[in-house]
């Protein structure tokens, strides 16, 4: 502090300010609510009044010329469980802090009406920045510890409602109240995203503040089951890639009520197991090898060629994909293989021979294609 300050028209300085927080602290709350949208889910009344009791409190700190104190310091703690039980992240709270003291700053700047009081408020600098670092690191301390817990209880919470959806207990008074506390629509329609990583709870929060809607996600052994409502699963699924591309992603159909969620899980493990090589799968596009692949070893004796003609010469299963690909044409086949049309028939041709499959024929082209979807 410079031994020629003259505090007592600093202190007259901030109480003036004081006087003023009724009108105030509504324009500093406007401010932080321009700026960070998040707080629209908190009442203007019960903002505008937490704003005003910490500029108050800022103010009689500057003025007296003191740090906060323990009960201060509580009273911030309180006012970051508060904004952790109305899910306002974190990150959001720490801003809203910078926005009012910059604000509250500024005023005093403005109302210091000679050079002589605007040299001497620079002397409260480090002071402010002590209030800052105390006040908002105890709203982020007691922030941190509510959101573990109740991270921890969402993630129980959505555990044990996929473990009634897999079990085949959609239509449980459980499952429809756990629905209900996970702020789900019972009713509403739901779609499923599988994913073979897991995902921690700070993972999950993430995701969770980059996307609109209802979405909950848990770890079943190796795969994490998200399950949405009002966002698109292909929305979440960007998202997803913009933190980890090429994350191989299951996705179900929507489908409607809690049944529907129990069969979106079962859309979504099927699409996954087609994603082994990363990227999105999409049962709607995939929906027949999806299910089919489920049932691979049943339906080995009707779609795995003899064990003779196991070794089919690729150029063969080229000729069959591109004749199925492009309107049965042999002529439009030939041209995107760049061959002959008559090579290609004789390619058909000996596919048949091979497998006892006609490409040709419906039933014979079926066959070829699920057997080289399912028996590559």
């Amino acid at each position: 502090m410079g031994p020629g300050t003259d505090w007592r028209r600093l202190t007259e300085l901030c109480q003036a300010v004081q006087d003023e927080l009724p009108e105030l602290a509504a324009q500093f709350t406007d401010h932080i609510r321009a700026e960070l949208d998040v707080y629209d889910i908190v009442p203007r009344p019960e903002h505008i009044r937490f704003v005003r009791d910490q500029a108050e409190a800022l103010l009689t700190g500057l003025a007296a010329r003191l740090p906060p104190s323990p009960e201060q310091a509580l009273l911030a703690r309180d006012l970051g469980a508060r904004r952790a039980r109305q899910c306002i992240p974190l990150e959001v709270v720490l801003h809203s802090y910078h926005i009012g003291y910059r604000d509250v700053w500024n005023t005093l700047l403005d109302k210091a009406d000679d050079q002589e009081l605007t040299a001497a408020l620079v002397q409260l600098v480090n002071l402010l920045w002590t209030w800052l670092r105390i006040v908002s690191g105890a709203a982020a301390d007691a922030h941190n510890e509510i959101s573990r817990v109740q991270q921890a209880a969402q993630i129980n919470l959505t555990r044990r409602f996929i473990q009634l959806l897999r079990s085949g207990q959609a239509n449980s008074d459980e499952a429809t109240e756990l629905a209900r506390a996970l702020t789900f629509d019972p009713g509403g329609t739901f779609q499923v995203i599988c994913t073979p990583s897991s995902w921690s709870a700070e993972d999950l929060t993430r995701l969770r503040q980059r996307l609109t809607g209802t979405v909950h996600a848990a770890t079943e052994g190796t795969v994490t089951i998200i399950v949405c409502q009002h966002v698109p699963a292909r929305t979440v699924a960007d998202v997803i890639h913009d933190h980890r591309p090429r994350l191989p992603l299951g996705l179900s159909l929507p489908r409607p009520a809690l049944i529907g969620a129990e069969a979106a899980i079962v859309d979504a493990e099927r699409a996954l197991a087609l994603a082994s090589g990363g990227g999105i799968v999409d049962f709607r596009d995939e929906w027949l090898h999806a299910t089919l692949l489920a049932h691979r070893g049943r339906l080995a004796l009707l779609l795995q060629p003899d064990q003779d003609a196991t070794a089919l010469p690729p150029h063969l299963s080229e000729a069959v994909r591109a004749y199925a690909d492009h309107g049965f044409s042999v002529s439009a086949a030939a041209r995107v293989l760049h061959v002959h049309a008559n090579t290609v028939s004789y390619r058909l041709d000996r596919w048949h021979q091979l497998t006892g499959w006609d490409p040709r024929t419906f039933d014979g082209l079926l066959k070829s294609l699920l057997s080289l979807k399912l028996f590559p």
